[in-house]
């Protein structure tokens, strides 16, 4: 058998011809009422799969989607209205041209993507129960001015539209299904490629850790503020096809209890699922049919529902499936380790040519960070030369960490000047410094849970993809091509560290050691010109350490340059060409291994006397 891609399963396959089986529902199923509610359900997942970029991907509580659901409505609603349906409306829908459907849901889109990009900017700000009383503001605003602008809206008395048709050929009722389904497949297909894609992984990464996911080369504002605009977009396409549902709109279906079903919705059908999504939308649709007596008390209802759902089945009732038929047959992923091991072999994984020149890979000048009163770094100078492993040492609080920060622009330095090869690091952000080859790992593992081995390293690779969000939206060939090309070489990165038999394993189970390792994977799949280890063998045993030990050999070999922050004595005197000393924040010293080990400041900074000649390691 060759090493290609892995078959499809079965399941797959058939997947074509399983799509096509809701259309028969028209046919199969003869009453109108229960048709009419596969189309509700329908149209309710698109609005679920919105909500579930930003809740599920991103990380954000969204309590005002209805609002950003009611722009698409309205606008299809106000560009499409007959004015003889409307006689009792003000100036705007009796004077506006009235537009074809598929022509009014462009603006309706657009006006709902443009909401979403205003909403993107406090949730660079803000976050938690902060951003989700934000939301339900936005969302309170939208309603309240569709209810009150009359002259556009016409308010509380709502807007009667055309029946949709096409020519002769009703489109409206029981047919409408044939209308909305291929639409929500056309949905679900591009949430599924962009969630599944290089954006998708920058969404998890910065829900889980925005500081690890910036130092591998995310912009985290763009691409938050892209999510909330892709959402509401979404969003703004289920409102539009809302609209033509019941060929009317009013402004009391866009409530604040609304935007609360669907997030309740959201989180019983499973987050960051397509199936879930759907299982989401039919609960808001059956439940008020299944609880006609309790119409007074519905959100009583689906608080219960919730309760009981987040106690026992947090991962949502597609999670639950999920997690059932896992255990039944567990996944297989030899073919596709099969087919990566063939195609990793021999790769080379840090092939990053540097620059010419005799340039120092890092230069700081008079560096200098105070937080208040408290000076955490002071006037200090260092250097590491290219290909060389420097070696930052200190007591606790002598500002190793912060210096790290500084380089990796997390904090900006109160005074002093930081070049890497030549180039002044003071104008650029901290995602633009990593795709400019300087690469971290952290004191405090930074890792993405509930990503994979393999996706955490991919996530690293994040600078190198080039295809456009439409080529991603649409899996056109670069798009999938790359998406191929990063996990092999994913893969041959975790072969470099001696990971690779966990590579299909959830990040949050592995062993400490191995989620070390893993860090210095994801880092060193930037191409690091300079790549900084804050204290890598923190917490090792003393055979992990001696890994590390032949990893660091391993890049220095490379040509990779190495600032190594660490309280191992033993492993930074062995792996370093020169040490520098930090205490209170200043360099107290600096120079080869053996001259740092008899320094007296060095010495008494460690053990607070000069007795002792040297330092113990």
């Amino acid at each position: 058998m060759g090493t290609g891609a892995p078959r499809p399963s079965v399941l797959r396959r058939l997947a074509p011809l399983l799509l096509l089986l809701p259309l028969l529902i028209p046919r199969a199923v003869d009453n109108s009422y229960y048709v009419g509610m596969v189309s509700r359900i329908l149209v309710y997942a698109m609005l679920v799969a919105s909500l579930d970029l930003v809740v599920g991907y991103l990380g954000d509580v969204s309590i005002g989607h209805a609002g950003l659901f009611a722009i698409g409505a309205y606008t299809v609603a106000v560009l499409t209205a007959s004015p003889t349906l409307n006689t009792d409306a003000y100036s705007t829908i009796q004077h506006w041209p009235q537009l074809p459907f598929l022509i009014a849901l462009v603006p309706a889109i657009a006006l709902a993507a443009f909401a979403g990009f205003l909403l993107g900017f406090p949730a660079l700000r803000s976050s938690g129960p902060y951003l989700a009383v934000i939301t339900i503001v936005y969302g309170l605003i939208i309603y309240t001015f569709i209810n009150e602008q009359e002259s556009l809206t016409n308010g509380t008395k709502g807007i009667t539209l055309t029946p949709l048709h096409l020519g002769t050929l009703k489109l409206s009722g029981v047919n409408y299904l044939y209308v909305v389904y291929p639409v929500l497949v056309l949905v679900l297909f591009v949430v599924h490629n962009v969630t599944h894609s290089f954006w998708g992984r920058a969404f998890e990464a910065i829900k889980y850790s925005s500081v690890a996911a910036e130092c591998c080369g995310i912009g985290r504002s763009y691409f938050k503020v892209s999510a909330f605009v892709l959402s509401a977009a979404v969003a703004g396409v289920a409102g539009g096809f809302f609209a033509q549902l019941d060929s009317y709109v009013a402004p009391n279906t866009f409530a604040y209890s609304f935007s609360v079903e669907f997030l309740i919705a959201l989180i019983f059908g499973g987050v960051r699922s397509i199936a879930g999504n759907v299982v989401g939308a039919a609960l808001v649709v059956v439940l008020p049919d299944l609880f006609a007596g309790f119409a007074d008390y519905r959100l009583m209802v689906y608080g219960s529902l919730l309760l009981v759902v987040l106690y026992f089945v947090p991962e949502g009732m597609v999670g639950l499936v999920r997690r059932a038929w896992l255990r039944l047959r567990p996944p297989d992923h030899a073919a596709e380790r099969a087919s990566l091991e063939a195609q990793a072999a021999g790769l080379e994984v840090l092939s990053r040519p540097h620059p010419g020149g005799d340039a120092m890979a890092l230069r700081l000048e008079g560096l200098e960070m105070k937080f208040g009163g408290l000076i955490a770094v002071r006037d200090l100078d260092l250097e590491v030369p290219r290909g060389a492993v420097r070696g930052l040492i200190g007591p606790n609080g002598s500002g190793k960490s912060t210096t790290v920060n500084v380089l990796t622009g997390l904090y900006t330095p109160t005074a002093g000047r930081l070049y890497s090869f030549g180039q002044d690091l003071a104008p650029l952000k901290t995602h633009q410094r990593a795709r400019a080859g300087i690469a971290r790992t952290f004191q405090n593992l930074q890792l993405f849970g509930d990503l994979t081995v393999l996706e955490n390293v991919m996530v690293g690779l994040h600078p190198s993809f080039q295809a456009s969000l439409f080529e991603v939206a649409f899996r056109l060939p670069r798009a999938r091509r790359e998406e191929a090309e990063a996990r092999v070489r994913a893969y041959a990165l975790l072969r470099f560290v001696g990971l690779q038999p966990a590579a299909f394993d959830k990040a949050r189970n592995l062993a400490y050691g191995q989620a070390r390792l893993l860090e210095i994977a994801r880092a060193l799949a930037l191409s690091p010109k300079l790549l900084l280890l804050d204290e890598p063998a923190a917490g090792l045993t003393a055979g992990e350490i001696q890994s590390i030990n032949g990893l660091i050999q391993k890049i220095k070999a490379a040509g990779v340059s190495i600032l190594l922050i660490e309280h191992h004595m033993d492993m930074v005197m062995a792996m370093s060409d020169d040490v520098s000393v930090l205490d209170f924040g200043k360099k107290i010293a600096e120079g080869t291994p053996k001259r740092i080990q008899e320094d007296p400041a060095v010495v008494e900074a460690y053990l607070g006397t000069h007795k002792t000649s040297s330092v113990v390691v």
